[in-house]
């Protein structure tokens, strides 16, 4: 179809850019630059200094743009940051994170195809700005890498995200660890969420080890209408722009690909 229409159209009053990564940073300047409210797939762009002309031009033109991160319009995942906000587990030691399937090639670096997604899901329970990065590439084929790992730490939180185009299943996993217990979110399950609550008791393993154990059940296939939804309320003043999140994982990434550490 012919953008020129979309953009000439007063009834159009946002538009979603759901293009291959590398036109993201073109097509949604020309929807902001034309008046339309944007919701992006990820990454939003691929160098920092775009992403921050899109967001200046958004914020002079009183526009929205947001970046479709599923996984943080999860409802599992948003009752998880409330628990931990609670200290239901406690503070939070580390984290193990995971996206891994077979294909997608031919698509870019699997850290901006995957790792975007899990480091978007890390900062809605350990702020970016607050860890250092570095990662390890696993399995480079023909000058692009397929599969890899991003390590993230500060003093008191430390983890890993293992992200891949090679696996031979399909996987999407979080473990959160706290002084008290975890969470593992694993949207593929029947039960996406499970907490689990124990005592630190010396050398009892396994099912000896007193422990509570919730396992809640919910949908996990209508993350990107709770992100249209959430855009809805983004234009109406009711939420705000995840320009600030998008921004973080552009420059990460760009960093740790450019020099191996953020």
């Amino acid at each position: 179809s012919d953008l020129n229409e979309v953009w000439s159209d007063d009834e159009v009053h946002a538009v979603i850019n759901a293009t291959t990564n590398k036109f993201h940073y073109k097509i949604t300047k020309d929807a902001l630059l034309n008046g339309k409210h944007v919701l992006s797939e990820k990454p939003l762009t691929l160098t920092a200094i775009e992403c921050d002309e899109l967001k200046s031009i958004a914020e002079e033109r009183k526009l929205m743009l947001l970046t479709e991160y599923t996984y943080t319009f999860s409802k599992a995942l948003k009752i998880a940051t409330k628990m931990v906000e609670r200290g239901e587990i406690g503070s939070l030691l580390g984290a193990e994170m995971s996206v891994r399937h077979l294909g997608r090639f031919g698509g870019g670096s699997v850290y901006w195809l995957l790792g975007s997604h899990m480091l978007s899901v890390l900062d809605m329970f350990m702020p970016l700005e607050d860890l250092t990065f570095s990662k390890r590439d696993i399995v480079v084929f023909k000058g692009t890498i397929e599969t890899g790992v991003i390590v993230f730490e500060n003093s008191d939180f430390a983890g890993h995200i293992v992200v891949s185009l090679n696996y031979p299943s399909k996987e999407t996993k979080i473990i959160l660890y706290g002084e008290e217990g975890s969470i593992i979110y694993d949207p593929l399950s029947n039960y996406p969420l499970e907490i689990t609550r124990y005592e630190r008791l010396k050398w009892t393993v396994a099912d000896k080890l007193p422990k509570d154990v919730n396992r809640m059940s919910m949908d996990e296939s209508n993350n990107l209408k709770y992100a249209i939804e959430y855009l809805y309320d983004c234009i109406q003043g009711k939420a705000e722009s995840n320009i600030r999140r998008a921004s973080l994982i552009t420059r990460i990434i760009e960093k740790i690909e450019s020099s191996g550490r953020a």
